[in-house]
């Protein structure tokens, strides 16, 4: 009888031991990957979906990425560049050629920690945009010649006396004939000549062509200065002061020196033009043109 009991508890022990062999097998021969902790279950897959804006400059493109149920991304540009980014910020080599060009083709793929994917595309069409034509720049009486509605010559460069003493005209010295504005001995209480309210577009190179003499002997100088705005004081000068040009050619009454003096407008929808001399000899200034400058 105790020969059958130990004969029952080493049946049961193999049997055990076998048991536990055979599991051990069954596991290892199976793989099991346990999902990560921010994958998302097969019942909701990902969904890819993007928009975009463009920047400040015309090739930078802002991409916010409305895809849900998904962790990683991939976006590919549609010009050979790539990112990984959830909302990326994209600059453009180029734009397309013209109006008609090919767009580029921008693909967003969203996936899952389970492998799961989608993906989305939209064309991007990458467009320099059109420069509005800029206003003519348009300087009245550029020559000091024409009669105003007080019989002078001088409107529109005739000053506030807050700024300057009015300018002369003159008829002995002229680079086309007619007049001239005249600005003698600056001594203590200098001529200013000044036009304001002259209209211009934003951002915009001009160039003032304007000639100008000054009579022989003591150094003297014209000068001509783009004011950004109007100003009401001779103290704003300075500060409102764009571009200026100081000519110290003397030769006399005549001839006249040509100044080309090109600036750009800045934020200023509007530009003055202040005409000052200094030293104790006569200058002389006429024919006052405008241009848009080409880029």
């Amino acid at each position: 009888m105790i020969h059958n009991l130990k004969y029952k508890k080493h049946i049961s022990t193999s049997v055990l031991m076998v048991s536990v062999f055979v599991m051990s097998i069954f596991w290892s021969s199976c793989e099991f990957e346990l999902p990560d902790a921010d994958s998302i279950p097969d019942a909701t897959p990902p969904s890819a979906a993007f928009g975009e804006t463009v920047g400040d400059d015309y090739l930078i493109y802002n991409f916010a990425n409305f895809s849900v149920s998904a962790t990683d991304y991939m976006w590919n540009f549609g010009d050979g560049t790539t990112s990984t980014d959830l909302d990326p910020t994209h600059v453009y080599a180029e734009a397309a050629t013209d109006e008609d060009g090919t767009p580029y083709t921008v693909t967003l793929t969203a996936s899952d920690k389970l492998g799961v994917t989608s993906s989305v595309s939209k064309e991007i069409m990458v467009l320099k945009p059109e420069i509005p034509e800029a206003m003519q720049l348009v300087i009245l009486n550029p020559s000091f010649d024409e009669p105003g509605d007080d019989g002078k010559y001088l409107l529109p460069w005739v000053p506030e006396s807050s700024i300057g003493k009015t300018p002369q005209s003159s008829s002995s010295s002229s680079f086309v004939g007619g007049k001239a504005g005249k600005f003698p001995n600056a001594g203590t209480d200098p001529r200013i000549g000044y036009q304001k309210d002259i209209a211009v577009t934003k951002n915009t190179d001009y160039t003032i062509t304007y000639w100008y003499s000054i009579e022989t002997g003591d150094p003297s100088s014209l000068i001509v200065a783009i004011l950004g705005g109007n100003i009401s004081d001779a103290s704003e000068v300075a500060a409102a002061t764009i571009k200026k040009f100081e000519g110290t050619t003397q030769v006399g009454k005549t001839p006249f020196e040509q100044v080309d003096l090109t600036f750009n407008t800045g934020d200023n929808g509007i530009i003055s033009i202040h005409i000052s001399n200094t030293g104790p000899k006569t200058a002389y200034v006429e024919e006052f043109s405008a241009v848009v400058t080409p880029k």
